[in-house]
């Protein structure tokens, strides 16, 4: 299966709408999620048959704000759960009826409304005891490598995010590609910006039923923000999910950050004390 999350800062235009369309035809996603649409349901409507996808859920853009959209194509089985100008939430049955989660994260852009997106990633993790992935936009990053040019991020911010994924249980599955998935294109260098703030995490219950899951960031085409593709590989072994933890890969960088050192140690001991078989690359 693959699926793909984007911002595809809004389809107001020609140029958008055909970057959308090549976007569906080179890589042929079973579940497209868009964030920030600019559109309400009935627009989307229009759009869901020029992808040939035949199911959509929306929520509706404030404006010239948001608005979001999950497409599926024929034959998968998606049944929403909840939905949020900050989220769309399904679970995913396989054709041997294994189930999974699904939600896509349209992250607050302002600082002084960004707790309220982690404060939604938590309420949702204790909605369902499923295997869970997640993906989206989550305008922030988790450390300060994960930005180039401008001025630094809040040390705060990043912390937040970071404690948000570690509550919910959620890992970052890493990436192929350009590290950076959102630019300002700015035409002057000393004021090019680029980030890191569109990713896929997941929990280990999902990890461990697709052990061969490729993250890739890909073209932008049209947007400042690159979309991020999820194919989630061939399925690990059933009976291992729940005994088997997979921990994310190490980075040495990561103690560089303040404060960062004694919580991802104290976070790999505690995998190690819960009895996970882990694999650990430094």
């Amino acid at each position: 299966m693959r699926l793909i999350t984007w911002n595809c800062r809004g389809l107001g235009n020609g140029l958008a709408i055909r970057g959308l369309l090549d976007v569906q035809k080179q890589e042929a996603p079973d579940i497209l999620f868009l964030a920030e649409t600019k559109h309400d349901g009935k627009w989307m409507e229009w759009l869901k048959w020029k992808l040939g996808m035949t199911n959509m859920v929306t929520v509706d853009s404030e404006g010239l704000r948001g608005g979001l959209a999950l497409f599926w194509r024929r034959g998968v089985e998606v049944q929403l759960k909840s939905f949020s100008k900050y989220h769309i939430d399904c679970v995913l049955t396989e054709d041997d009826g294994l189930q999974w989660r699904f939600t896509s994260i349209y992250g607050e852009s302002k600082s002084e409304g960004k707790d309220n997106t982690w404060k939604t990633l938590r309420s949702l993790k204790y909605k369902s005891e499923l295997p869970w992935l997640c993906s989206g936009d989550f305008n922030e990053i988790l450390f300060s490598y994960e930005k180039e040019g401008g001025p630094p991020r809040a040390e705060l911010n990043m912390q937040k995010f970071r404690h948000a994924l570690e509550d919910c249980g959620l890992h970052d599955l890493g990436f192929v590609g350009d590290p950076f998935t959102w630019r300002n294109n700015h035409h002057m260098a000393a004021k090019f910006v680029k980030e890191r703030l569109d990713r896929a995490v997941a929990n280990c219950a999902w990890r461990c039923i697709f052990p061969l899951v490729k993250i890739t960031n890909g073209d932008p085409r049209h947007s400042d923000h690159r979309p991020i593709i999820i194919d989630v590989g061939s399925r690990g072994r059933r009976e291992w999910c729940g005994q088997v933890e997979i921990l994310p890969k190490f980075e040495a960088k990561w103690l560089q950050e303040d404060e960062c050192e004694d919580r991802v140690m104290a976070a790999w001991r505690r995998a190690m004390e819960e009895g996970c078989n882990t694999m650990v690359e430094v």
